[in-house]
């Protein structure tokens, strides 16, 4: 596989990422560098980059010596995240209450449906995507751009997760639900309202998800 001339790091976090979302990586997998360089026809130099990138995002640890491997989270490092997703794209979201027309509240309204559609025919790789710009549409739109940034950082981190127990978390109708009332609450105006929403939205979800992970590991 080669890849084009720009933004190589991107490209390669973009790579492991969707490698991750199939499956082809699993938590405790090594990542070795000259592999990757191989696969993608580029230099070690900007997958290092991407690893040191991932690994401040929590999907990559590094082991002295030993090297990169994908990280197995464990329930309290999954509630810890989405608690602090949901306190980050609350606040940001609080912050840009004032700055949602009309035009971009029903867009938002629309992608509701369209998630519950995507989750309903099981393409559920489309509707992460959906999710993502879902939420980033709403944190983008504050004026902070430190908090823009590292909301985002944490956007992979839950989306892998999510992705991984979709299936039992959630009915399509249920997700469209869940995320048509984050709408509502920035609809209303209500800065705390939406705050509030948005911070329940992800610790509901993270708890749910470390439940299961729990389990799973019994």
């Amino acid at each position: 596989m080669i890849i084009s001339k720009t933004t190589y790091e991107e490209q390669v976090i973009s790579f492991i990422y969707n490698c991750l979302l199939k499956g082809e990586l699993k938590p405790g997998d090594q990542i070795k560098e000259n592999r990757l360089a191989i696969k993608l026809g580029i230099s070690r130099a900007p997958i290092r980059e991407a690893l040191r990138e991932l690994i401040s995002n929590g999907i990559i640890e590094y082991r002295p010596r030993v090297g990169n491997f994908v990280m197995n989270l464990s329930p309290k490092d999954i509630v810890d995240s989405y608690i602090t997703r949901g306190v980050l794209e609350g606040y940001a979201a609080r912050d840009a209450i004032d700055n949602f027309s009309v035009y971009g509240i029903n867009r938002l309204y629309k992608m509701t449906e369209n998630m519950e559609e995507l989750a309903s025919s099981g393409k559920h790789i489309k509707l992460i995507d959906l999710g993502d710009k879902f939420h980033e549409m709403i944190f983008s739109r504050s004026g902070n751009k430190q908090l823009v940034g590292f909301t985002k950082k944490l956007s992979i981190k839950s989306h892998l997760m999510f992705f991984k127990y979709l299936a039992m978390l959630y009915s399509p109708s249920e997700i469209g639900e869940r995320h048509k009332i984050i709408v509502d609450a920035l609809k209303s105006g209500n800065a705390e309202q939406v705050e509030a929403c948005i911070r329940n939205h992800y610790y509901e979800t993270g708890t749910k998800i470390a439940n299961l992970k729990e389990t799973e590991s019994k």
